[in-house]
């Protein structure tokens, strides 16, 4: 029987599981079982993607290479192979297409997606559950791979209930528990918030989703600033961004929050090597090429700072994305001001799947 048009949205947020070397596993018999890491080649290295029998030993996504084989010795490192992963990614998504319309297919990084999936559950045809059981079937008898599903009325709550109950699971929280579900969680799941604005709400007292939803608004935007309103709105769950699945591609970064202000030019220029380290090898990971190099800083007044310098023709040469960033960071005429926090992003990016976003880490 069809629902009422006003029926709650239901979005589904589907997570592949440790994606690049689940891949590896998944091809390589003798990979299974034992600890795998997919890293780049260059000089500081860092984990692409870790196998859950990696992160038992600590081992995780964004940590240098040689802090990963301290930590586990027996590790088998693996460079990156980004044919092999868009094929898996294009296969997944092709599956997608099958439950929604193209349009209504977000893919957010080659291992990760939204999905409206309204029109099944509006009309009767499905319920959420059914729909996202049958997805993680298919993903995991056509591709090999297993998937984490977080299925609700938001995006935001989809893509916390989908990191809840991994590898394999599947998280349901129904219409009108979207508060109730978050609050006990701690507030490091609220999806763009950052490790320094976290320390400072646990400053204040705010540990989990719950105290931070609950708090007086005023109080937290005179801490904050505007962006205090916009966490407090999604620690209740209210989110009603659309799944778009129009969007092109769009960055590969990395940013790095300082402990203390930075003035000094050269310990400024050393973290923009490393931070274009991590970005080149994660674009030659996903076996794209940018165009456009940007550096974003932020400043102890928390006033954002942005320079872009942009290339006639993409490249995935990391001295070349180096010269670009540091030309960037010239332009941003910060000069002996104090650094918060400095980031590397590369756009324009070059990949035969448009649709997909690509983010930093698996």
């Amino acid at each position: 029987m069809a629902r009422p048009d006003n029926w709650p949205r239901t979005i589904l947020h589907v997570d592949l599981d440790a994606f690049y070397t689940s891949v590896h596993q998944r091809d390589d018999p003798q990979l299974r079982g034992v600890p795998v890491a997919v890293a780049g080649r260059s000089r500081r290295a860092v984990i692409m993607g870790a196998s859950y029998e990696a992160r038992a030993y600590g081992v995780r996504s964004a940590m240098p290479l040689h802090e990963a084989t301290q930590l586990c010795p027996q590790l088998t490192v693996i460079a990156p192979d980004g044919p092999r992963y868009r094929e898996a990614s294009r296969l997944v998504h092709q599956i997608f297409r099958r439950f929604t319309s193209p349009e209504l297919v977000e893919g957010v990084a080659l291992d990760e997606a939204y999905m409206d999936v309204t029109a099944r559950t509006r009309h009767g045809t499905s319920t959420a559950d059914e729909v996202a059981r049958r997805i993680k079937f298919q993903i995991h008898t056509e591709v090999g791979l297993t998937a984490s599903v977080g299925a609700a009325t938001s995006k935001l709550v989809a893509k916390v209930a989908s990191g809840t109950r991994k590898p394999d699971g599947l998280v349901l929280v129904p219409p009108g528990t979207e508060a109730d579900f978050l609050a006990p969680l701690p507030i490091g799941v609220i999806p763009g918030l950052g490790p320094k604005t976290e320390e400072r709400l646990h400053a204040m007292g705010l540990r989990n989703v719950g105290a931070l939803a609950a708090y007086e608004t005023q109080r937290l935007v005179q801490a904050l600033g505007t962006n205090g309103a916009v966490l407090q709105r999604l620690a209740q769950g209210r989110d009603r961004a659309p799944v778009d699945g129009s969007k092109p591609a769009k960055t590969i970064s990395a940013e790095t929050t300082f402990d203390n202000d930075v003035s000094d030019r050269g310990q400024l220029e050393r973290a923009l090597r490393d931070l274009t380290d991590r970005v080149t090898d994660r674009l030659k990971t996903d076996g794209v090429r940018a165009r456009t190099v940007y550096v974003k800083l932020k400043l102890p007044d928390f006033r954002l700072v942005s320079r872009q310098v942009s290339r006639t023709s993409p490249t995935d040469d990391v001295e070349t994305i180096f010269r670009a960033a540091r030309s960037a960071l010239e332009k941003s005429h910060v000069e002996s001001r104090p650094v918060r926090l400095i980031g590397v992003g590369l756009s324009g990016l070059e990949h035969p799947e448009p649709d997909l976003q690509l983010t930093l880490f698996d």
